[in-house]
This record gives C-alpha cells, structure tokens and sequence, in this order.
C-alpha cells in the first residue's frame, strides 16, 4: 500500500497499548518498544498489530497515545498506519486479520518473567512474538494504577490487572474467544463469530463495555504475591521519578549500588543477571540471546563430531541409549537391553540409495504392468531409499491411493480417463454455476484461496512467473496459469468435500502434488488421497492436531523423560513449536527436494502410519542436549526451534527417526514382558517347601516394580498397529 492508499483509507484504532516490547535478545539495549493495537480496517473486519514506536508517523501517534491513555474513547480516532516499511524492525512487526489468526498464547506475570507476553498463532502454523507488556513503563497502566488502586476490580477478590487483560478482554467484546481446556493459557478466536458487542458497535463510535465472563479471564491473571511485588517495585521506582525517565543504563547503575542490593530480589531474574553480571552487557550484536548463539554453537561443534564418527558408532548416540548420564527410575534398568559394545540388538537404521528408474521398472510385469513383487516391498525400498525424480509421478499416483497397488496398465489407464472427467463434472458445478459464485460463501472461500495460493512456493520456478493478468479484481499481483491451476484445484476440492472445504494450509499440501504430477486432474485425485490423511489436520475444534500433539507429547515422555522433564520445566510442554511441522508435514522445514523425499517416504507407511512423528522426535533428539543445556524458557526454545528451518538434514533426521522407532518398539515390548513376570511373580502361590517360592520381600519388591513401569497409553499402542513390515 503506498501513501496514497493510506490517506485515502485510514484505519479506526479500537485499543492500543503502550509499551509492548519485543525482546530480540537478553540485552536490554536490544528490546524494541511498540504499540499492540487492535484496527477496525472496515466494518466487521478486525486486525491485530504490533507496530514499532520508531516507525509511527507523528501524525498518527497522537491516535495511539490518545487510544493508550484512554481506552474508552474511540471516536473519530482513525490512523492511517497499517502496512509497514521494509525497515529493520518490520522484522517483528505484524499486522493481521483476525481470521488469520489460530489462538492466542497468553502469559501473566510470574516468578520466572516479570512481564506477561503475548504469542499469537496463525492457522498456517507459524507464530508471532512473544510481545512482552513492560507496565511499569507504559501511561496507561500507570495511570490506571494511580487513578484505581493498581487497576483493581470492584470486587475485592479480583486481582490486579496487565496489558494483557486488557488486551483480551477489549478483543472479546470484537470476536468470541474461547479458552482452551486442552492446553493451559491458550485462548482460541472462533472465526467469523462475532459477539453481540461487536454487532451493537457497527451502529455507534464509541466501545460498548460490557461484563465479560470472569471465567475466560482467569487464567492470564498475575499471582497476588507477583502483582505485591509489581507494586512494590512502582512504588520504589516512582520515588525515582519513575523508571521510564531513566535510561535502563541509569538503573542499572543505581540497582548495583550497594544501598540498593535490598530491592534486587523484586526484580526479575533476566534484570537480576543484569544488576551482577557485567558480561551480559556485552551480549553479541544479533537478533539472538546469549544462551541461543551458545546453544547454536554448541549444535553445530556437536553435528561435526558426529559426522567425523565411525558410522558403526555414529549412532549409537541416539535416543535412549546415546544420552550420557540418563536415568529413569523404572523396573526396566536400561530397558533390559545392554548397551555393550557387540549388543546386536541396539538397532540401527537401513537407509540406502533412492529407487532408480530401471529399479521401478522391474517392479512390473512386462506384459499386463501389474506388479510381480509384494506390495510392502515395494514400500520398503521407497520407505529406505526414497525415489529417483523420473520416477515420482507414477510412484506418487500409487503412494497417494490414485492407482491400486494390484492394477494393471490398461486398468491404471481407464482410471486416468474416468478420474478425469469425474474431475471436469465436479470442476463444472462451480464454474459454471454463476448464481454459486455469487454466494457469500463462495466469494470469501475463492478469496481465501487466491491470497493463500499466491503466498504458496513462488520461489519455484512453476510458480514464480507473475506476467498473465489476475482474473480476480481484488487480487493485484500478476499470475500464471500454474497459479490459476492451483486455485482451481482447491475450488473443486472446497465442492467436493462441502463438509471440510478449504482452509488455509491445504495450498501447502497441493503444490507438491501438482509440480510433481503435472496433470490437473491427476493433481487434484493425488491432492484427495492425500487429504483423507490430513484432513483432521484442518478441523475447526482442532481435535486432529491435539491428538497427534497429544500422542507426541506421551512419545515423548516414554522415550525421553529427561527432555520432557525440561519442557515442563520451561513452560514448554504445549509443543507449540512442533505445531507447523504436523500441520503440514514439515514442508516449510526441509529444502523443497528434501521435502520430497520425506512425503515419499511418509507415504509408504511401512514402519508405521505415524512415522512422521518420529521424525519431530528425531529433529528433538538431534538438539536435546543442547536444549537442556542451555535454552532455558519457553521463548529461547521456540526461537531455537523455528530457527532450525531449512537447515535440518533430511537424511540424518530419516535415520535416526528409524532408529528410534526400533527402540520404541523394543520398549514397549520390554515394559509388556517385565510387567508380566512381575505379575506372575504376584501371582505365584507362596508355600514353605518350596525353596524357590516367592518371600513377602520379594513380594513387596515385585509390587513396587510394577508401580513404576512406565504406563503405554493407547495412543502409543495404535502406533504400533499399522505396519507393512509385519506382512
């Protein structure tokens, strides 16, 4: 949008609030100061925006300030700041339609942080912040803790209140939010649900200000002991003249006083570090803190010894035989299987070379096409090599469910044609149905897809081409016919499937299909089989993503308690940053040709239908040291994490995924055949002949033993349910 745009469609601010900080480092000098808003862009059509102090125009900012101090006075407001230059900090910056947005993560004041934050999750997998509420620097608060006791309620046993609840509860009178009941302080938009505020404010300028469920707000408020110690801390600070008339320089030189030492302990632990440590100050000039360069370092000294090793000995590092110092109080020792050095059944992988064109060939009998080989070992060579590119398009037409794995040629023929006009008929339902068009319905799902499409893989060369004019008015960005093509495909899938539609991710999965195969049709019937997979993916209540989060989060807890132990520790046990890896198969995490050769390989199910979650356990195992070592809340971890894209070595992750499956198995396997002899021991009858018959000491023993094997949810069962390499 250039400035002309903008004078010409100015915004109208609903909330702002000051003083919301993005951390890029642990350096204080670091942090950039903002504003969090939330922008009626026009009627009913709500966004939510950080936007940096530095890049407001002075002739918007009295808006903000105004907004800030005064919450409830929104008339005639209108700011025309809303798409950002390219400047540093737009790095951080956001503004985004609420219909884009997933849920909100939102954080209170507590001992381990000082300041409440914000993380906001998109639908396409991918998070913005944390933004963290500084209020004890922000007008606002301040004042609402001069002019209300602290922004106390009215009701005594109401606590005080942040940035934060503010935040949400002004967002709650706009759109419904629901708190989650899966997942502790993450709060879900409902799309499109507009509240009755919402509705009664199209018709006046001013907010509506009603009572919101005290419910929905419970969890993001502070401890009673944190929100004491914040106004403490104020009043401290504002015999000083307040902390926002000092530089941070200048308080820091006068909490290291030693008359000062009494008030260290009501600060946070990051400004505590501060106050004692001189060597933070000099934290390195990037965008990462101390402790992430440290565990990126230590990452890549540690992927280097391990390529140096033997590859006898290369991974006998994995998992839960490769982590020095381990320990789990069970019954199981090291799970009864010896870590020697000539233990054969510590596993290992059989990654190979892909399958050649010439290889695929023989695969087929010469005269009717049908395969002359087994069905699993056809999966297997795919699942341990992977596919030669020739060989990809009819490979995936098999590995997708659009050719049975028992057809012939002629027959895998007559499926072309049939598919192809069955895809022509339900093509035709909505493009030649000008009073569907026409919907509402049709109109914002069309709309949806152009955006998301036109966002999807345009740095590969099919989809990079922008020279053919765009059919859609509102779009204006150039196109091609690859581009149109996707945006087809996904219109009939929204008909073919009513119930589901389209949601934004699914242009993701289809983009592969597509460049790899091709053919409209032939993409579209792939795209279908690939969806009846993912598609509890993309369910609205999220019931597909929390059990497959659900399922990881029990992985990893069976197979690695220290690591979980550590996540729990941080604040981290949401697996908030393994959401974009399951949601569309960690396609924005391996380079495009490493990416295909995991859905290959995915595919093939031969190990398991779940083996992708053990590929998010195997890119864990990978940095769990590390991790543990140094990354010590939630926010170093999430950017840890996100950082690994498009660095991750697809070949190392698929060896070690398949290792740790083996060792998966072998441990249910040890847990099943140690609580059997532990029962039978239980069981055994007790007689004064016998001398081998059990004692009360044994007894007891064997009950305790059995109490802390480990327990294997039926979530870990059905992974071991669905195996080519048991037939």
């Amino acid at each position: 949008m250039n400035n002309s745009e903008e004078e010409e469609n100015p915004i109208r601010l609903l909330h702002s609030k000051s003083k919301v900080y993005v951390h890029p480092s642990n350096n204080p000098a670091d942090f950039i100061p903002g504003y969090m808003s939330i922008i009626e862009k026009s009627p009913k059509k709500y966004l939510i925006a950080w936007t940096p102090e530095a890049l407001i125009p002075s002739k918007d900012l009295d808006a903000f300030v105004r907004i800030d101090i005064h919450p409830n006075d929104t008339e005639n407001i209108e700011s025309s700041t809303l798409v950002l230059s390219n400047e540093h900090y737009t790095l951080y910056a956001v503004s985004a339609p609420l219909d884009t947005i997933h849920s909100l993560l939102i954080k209170a004041p507590s001992f381990s942080k000082w300041y409440g934050s914000i993380v906001i999750n998109f639908k396409d997998g991918h998070s913005s912040g944390p933004f963290w509420f500084h209020d004890d620097e922000s007008k606002s608060t301040m004042l609402q803790k001069n002019t209300q006791g602290g922004k106390f309620t009215t009701n005594d046993n109401d606590q005080v209140c942040w940035g934060g609840d503010e935040f949400l509860e002004r967002l709650s009178q706009l759109v419904q939010i629901k708190k989650s009941n899966d997942v502790e302080n993450l709060y879900l938009i409902n799309e499109g649900g507009h509240t009755e505020i919402a509705r009664q404010e199209k018709d006046t300028a001013r907010p509506i200000v009603k009572k919101q469920d005290s419910s929905l707000f419970e969890s993001t408020q502070m401890d009673p002991f944190i929100a004491t110690l914040k106004e403490a801390r104020w009043n401290i600070l504002e015999k000083l003249s307040r902390v926002t008339k000092f530089s941070r320089d200048t308080a820091i030189s006068f909490l290291s006083n030693p008359a000062s030492r009494p008030l260290v302990p009501l600060l946070a632990s990051d400004v505590q570090e501060l106050c004692n440590n001189d060597t933070v100050k000099k934290t390195i000039d990037d965008y990462d803190s101390a402790r992430i360069f440290l565990a990126k370092w230590a990452a890549g000294l540690a992927a280097q010894s391990e390529n140096s090793a033997p590859r006898e000995r290369k991974y006998r590092h994995v998992g839960i035989w490769g982590h020095d110092g381990w320990e789990e109080d069970t019954a199981l020792g090291v799970f009864e299987i010896l870590n020697s050095e000539n233990d054969f059944s510590i596993p290992t992988h059989t990654r190979t070379k892909f399958v050649t064109e010439a290889e695929w060939a023989s695969y087929f009998d010469d005269k009717d096409g049908k395969l002359t080989v087994d069905e699993p070992v056809v999966r297997k060579n795919i699942f341990c090599g992977g596919l030669e590119p020739s060989v990809r398009k009819e490979a995936w037409l098999f590995l997708t469910g659009v050719y049975p794995w028992d057809s012939t040629a002629a027959e895998r023929h007559k499926i072309i044609e049939d598919k192809g006009k069955t895809y022509m008929t339900l093509r035709a339902k909505w493009e030649e149905d000008e009073a569907y068009k026409n919907t509402d319905t049709f109109k914002d799902q069309k709309h949806r897809i152009d955006k998301d499409v036109h966002r999807t893989d345009r740095t590969i060369d099919i989809y990079m081409d922008e020279s053919m004019p765009n059919p859609d008015p509102l779009m204006n960005v150039g196109t091609n016919e690859n581009l149109e093509t996707l945006k087809r495909i996904l219109c009939t899938y929204n008909v073919y499937n009513t119930q589901l539609g389209y949601v934004q991710g699914m242009s993701d999965l289809l983009s592969p299909l597509y460049a790899i195969l091709g053919e409209e049709p032939l993409a579209f019937w792939a795209f279908v089989g690939f969806m009846e997979r993912m598609k509890s993916n993309f369910y609205t209540d999220q019931s597909g993503m929390h059990k497959q989060l659900l399922t990881l989060d029990l992985l990893l807890q069976f197979m690695d308690p220290s690591l979980y132990k550590h996540f729990q520790h941080t604040d981290s046990s949401n697996f908030f940053f393994c959401f974009r890896w399951l949601l569309v198969w960690y396609k924005r995490e391996f380079p495009w040709k490493d990416m295909l050769t995991l859905w290959e390989v995915l595919w093939t199910d031969y190990l398991t239908d779940k083996f992708h979650l053990f590929i998010a356990l195997s890119i864990l195992d990978q940095h769990r040291d590390v991790i543990i070592d140094y990354l010590k809340n939630f926010d170093e971890i999430l950017k840890y994490i996100n950082d690994l894209s498009m660095t991750i070595n697809v070949q190392e992750t698929l060896q070690r995924a398949e290792i740790l499956y083996y060792q998966f198995k072998q441990r249910v396997e040890a847990v099943d055949n140690k609580r059997e002899q532990l029962k039978e021991l239980l069981t055994s009858e007790k007689t004064s002949k016998d001398v081998s018959s059990t004692t009360d000491a044994q007894r007891e023993e064997a009950k305790d033993d059995l109490s802390k094997l480990p327990i294997i949810n039926e979530l870990l069962r059905e992974i071991l349910n669905s195996s080519y390499a048991d037939i």
